[in-house]
């Protein structure tokens, strides 16, 4: 039995998560999706376009990293969704969740999670998330819980 992925692991943490996905540096949705059932608020151009910009900001952030030091998640609320993301390789990991919902709790979860995740890719001598073979990996998975994207 394979091991859940990454995002399978984080969709399943908390019932008001809508979507978990590992973003390229490209803005591409690499792996991941939306949970069943869940349609998504942006059409696709605008999703993309979305991610984009979540990228640049954390990007944009990190040039502050020497004074203020490295940037851990992100948090941006809006009316109809919440978003985080955390950076991961040289892309990014975006979740969104339901209003009114607890995100300290849910950052709290996804961190134990990442941590995790880089303690076991550490013991196996895996290659970081960046190596092109992991990457094609993520994209051909087939997900019980994650609607493909």
């Amino acid at each position: 039995m394979r091991e859940p992925s990454l995002c399978d692991r984080i969709i399943k943490l908390d019932r008001s998560i809508r979507f978990v996905g590992v973003v390229n540096n490209r803005g591409e949705v690499i792996e991941g999706g939306f949970k069943q059932g869940v349609e998504p608020m942006l059409n696709g151009t605008d999703e993309q376009q979305m991610y984009i910009h979540s990228l640049s900001n954390l990007t944009m952030l990190q040039s502050y990293k020497d004074r203020l030091g490295m940037v851990r998640y992100n948090i941006t609320e809006h009316e109809k969704v919440i978003l985080m993301t955390f950076p991961i390789g040289d892309g990014i990991l975006c979740v969104s969740a339901l209003p009114k919902t607890n995100m300290n709790k849910i950052r709290d979860k996804v961190i134990k999670v990442l941590k995790s995740k880089s303690r076991s890719s550490a013991s196996r001598g895996s290659t970081s998330s960046n190596n092109p073979a992991r990457k094609k990996t993520g994209e051909n998975k087939a997900k019980n819980s994650v609607r493909q994207r």
